[in-house]
């Protein structure tokens, strides 16, 4: 706040006039109560509402002692009285002083406000702040205003409040869950307040407080408080991670960049080629804004021809061409999920940036526009049984390709494409249940299916619980109970699709014969099937390859149209199937005899 020469005067007087009352022992002042407790921001934005319900009165270098019955405090006593409640020293002096001693973090409100209780306000003058209050959520401040004033509570906007400060002095902050905050409860998300969604059964609305279905305030459950507290400077660093600035200077915003100097002295040119002018050397991991690039003058760097060259500005504000050679782009690429009901996207920056296909196509730019192909993400896409290829595009620069190919359940891959021979077997052994992938987004399709992978696939396919199956030790000497597919052995032998003893070799590649032997038990052990109806069929020309023990399975799941030969005529027993083809295999097998 502002204040006139007369204004001072008054309060040099009155300070005058309490140090001598002081002195003389009479009762002008009397401290507010005082309990020692680790400050917390919610406590802070509290001690602002508090405040004004309790029309605490506007003293100039007042601290929060009592006058006549009610606590009186200036601007920037009154988040100093909180911290003296609390037993922490350190929060003196007025606005400026507060703002650059105890506070970590700033904004300008120009670039919006954080949802987090219990931020510091400010109006700003030249050299520093001509008042200060408190952030107490829903879009609105308090503050201790001036004389004749006292105590306000009004919106951001209404109180003209132009920065933010996260304050320190060992504050602590909510993180992630639900939190008591003025008798009420709300809940927060990743160190901001959640507002206009549902969690957990309850109604949140604009004002962040949790509400039940007849827009009463819920009642505090206590049960469901968060203990999650954390400091000051892992706030601020969530904060820069967005992209706030980290000063209240509206003029002071991150520089938006997407690409690094990838060199040491590297010449910045006002033309792509290198006979033009140099407008700056630049250092190694200078940051670049980088736009769409050009053909330029060919340059060869360590053997290599490069003919782009990136239209660039600096931090600095200096602007010209880099060749391809010394840019390394920091265009993140996008992850894809699947949330249970649509296609998610997600990137480091802005959401708007993100573009697909599902033509097989990559997102690309044709003339400096979106190719027909390409399409922006907006929100969760319904289409699955495709292949998506996203990518990040921001001022005319595409960024690494991330390439997911989406089951009908679901399930993601990143190994293959749904165009692939085999991708809608594998996408139907993947949603029966039969098939899942090798972890990190991997189904690896063209690898050789083993031994044991494809008795966990019989496994799946009875649909029994595997809980109910124990690997007695020694059964195999390579095989231990303790083993992921343990439980899924210990059925195939209790069901006589395997026989126990000696070496199982569960890793080894299963022999296309074998495949016919194990499928042929299931018919048998497990559906009671001794007798199929199908054509006799000619011999492969590789028969006398085929063990004997193997031949009536082979030729019966040929018959059946379960396995074909490799080509002329030839059935290569002891050669191995690929994954994707064993889903083929596997499919085929159930909506035979188990589809109902």
């Amino acid at each position: 706040m502002l204040h006139s020469p007369s204004d001072h005067k008054k309060r040099s007087l009155g300070l005058l006039l309490a140090a001598l009352i002081a002195v003389l022992g009479l009762p002008l002042w009397s401290l507010g109560a005082k309990a020692a407790s680790v400050p917390t921001s919610l406590g802070l934005a509290l001690q602002g509402i508090t405040a004004h319900k309790e029309g605490w009165i506007y003293v100039y270098g007042g601290k929060g002692g009592m006058v006549n019955g009610v606590r009186a405090t200036d601007c920037a006593g009154l988040l100093y009285s909180y911290y003296s409640d609390c037993g922490v020293s350190g929060c003196a002096g007025g606005a400026t002083s507060q703002v650059r001693q105890n506070t970590i973090f700033s904004g300008s409100l120009q670039q919006g406000l954080p949802r987090i209780h219990g931020l510091a306000l400010t109006n700003s003058e030249p050299g520093g702040y001509a008042h200060i209050g408190i952030y107490i959520g829903g879009g609105e401040s308090c503050d201790n205003s001036m004389e004749g004033i006292n105590m306000v509570r009004a919106t951001v906007e209404e109180r003209h409040w132009d920065g933010w400060h996260l304050f320190d002095l060992g504050t602590k902050y909510p993180k992630d869950g639900w939190y008591e905050f003025d008798g009420k409860m709300v809940h927060y998300t990743s160190y901001e307040y959640d507002v206009d969604t549902e969690i957990d059964g309850y109604i949140i609305g604009n004002d962040g407080f949790a509400c039940l279905e007849d827009g009463e305030a819920a009642p505090v459950d206590e049960g469901l408080l968060s203990n999650t507290w954390v400091p000051a400077s892992e706030v601020a660093g969530y904060l820069e991670s967005q992209g706030w600035s980290g000063s209240d200077d509206p003029d002071d915003v991150p520089f938006d960049y997407n690409a690094t100097v990838s060199a040491a002295n590297v010449n910045l040119r006002s033309e792509p080629n290198t006979s033009s002018r140099v407008v700056a050397m630049l250092s190694k991991d200078t940051k670049l804004l980088a736009g769409t690039a050009v053909e330029g003058q060919q340059v060869t760097v360590r053997g290599k021809k490069y003919s782009m060259w990136y239209p660039v500005s600096t931090a600095s504000g200096k602007n010209g061409y880099i060749s391809e050679a010394y840019v390394e782009l920091h265009l993140s690429a996008p992850v894809i999920t699947f949330d249970g009901e649509g296609v998610c996207m997600t990137a480091s920056g802005s959401p708007e940036d993100i573009y697909y296909t599902t033509d097989y196509t990559e997102p690309k730019l044709e003339d400096g526009a979106l190719s027909l192909s390409t399409t922006p993400y907006v929100s969760p896409v319904c289409q699955v049984s495709c292949t998506y290829k996203a990518a990040v595009i921001k001022n005319g620069v595409v960024g690494p390709v991330t390439t997911a190919t989406v089951m009908s359940n679901g399930a993601i891959f990143t190994d293959f494409q749904y165009k692939d021979w085999f991708a809608a077997n594998v996408d139907q052994a993947v949603a029966l249940g039969l098939f899942s992938g090798n972890g990190n987004g991997k189904f690896n399709p063209r690898g050789s299916i083993t031994r044991i992978q494809f008795i966990i696939v019989l496994a799946n396919m009875s649909g029994e619980d595997m809980d109910g199956y124990t690997l007695d030790k020694g059964t195999f000497t390579d095989a231990s109970p303790s083993a992921y597919y343990a439980r899924h052995l210990a059925w195939a032998v209790d069901n006589g699709l395997v026989v126990p003893g000696g070496k199982l070799s569960p890793n080894q590649v299963l022999p296309r014969e074998e495949m016919c032997v194990l499928l042929d038990k299931y018919l048998t052990n497990i559906l009671g099937i001794t007798e199929v109806n199908a054509s006799p069929v000619e011999e492969f020309d590789d028969d006398a390859s085929i063990s004997g023990s193997a031949k009536e399975a082979v030729y019966k799941m040929r018959a059946l149209g379960i396995v074909t030969g490799v080509g002329g005529n030839r059935f290569d027993p002891l050669g191995t199937s690929q994954r994707g083809a064993a889903c083929r295999v596997a499919v085929l097998f159930h909506d035979m005899f188990l589809e109902t």
